[in-house]
């Protein structure tokens, strides 16, 4: 190995099915919790396209009557074509990116709440299916 390889984290293989799944069903969506280097996050796991509709609903919601011209249009049109796009995917055919909607940060006091969340796959340490609150009773 050179002295300028890196040394890369191997792949999810139940993480990629997961997202692969969403991304094949644009309807789906699963409950899941990540571990990410800042912090815990819970949300419901969707595919690109998913995520996408809902960053313009977003967008459009933020800005006012004015604001929605074309160049907001624009915009949209940009992030949606991305997704698919060479910086989309790890080089290897796997997902570099996962996305969430109605996410809830955990590790921040007070509940903080996001619409939308990305992230890079490779920093998604631990998961698990599910809401906090939804694991078996005791």
């Amino acid at each position: 190995m050179s002295e300028n390889s890196a040394v890369l984290p191997a792949a999810d293989a139940h993480l990629e099915i997961l997202l692969r799944l969403v991304d094949a069903q644009p309807e789906a969506s699963l409950k899941i919790c990540l571990t990410t280097p800042g912090g815990f996050l819970a949300g419901s796991l969707v595919g690109s396209g998913a995520w996408a509709d809902r960053w313009e609903e977003v967008v459009a919601a933020a800005t006012g009557e004015e604001d929605r011209a074309d160049h907001m249009a624009h915009l949209a049109h940009l992030v949606r074509s991305s997704l698919g796009t060479a910086e989309e995917s790890s080089g290897d055919g796997l997902h570099a990116f996962i996305h969430l909607v109605d996410v809830t940060f955990l590790s921040v006091p007070g509940n903080a709440t996001a619409s939308l969340w990305r992230g890079k796959v490779s920093d998604v340490s631990g998961w698990s299916l599910g809401a906090p609150g939804d694991g078996p009773a005791s």
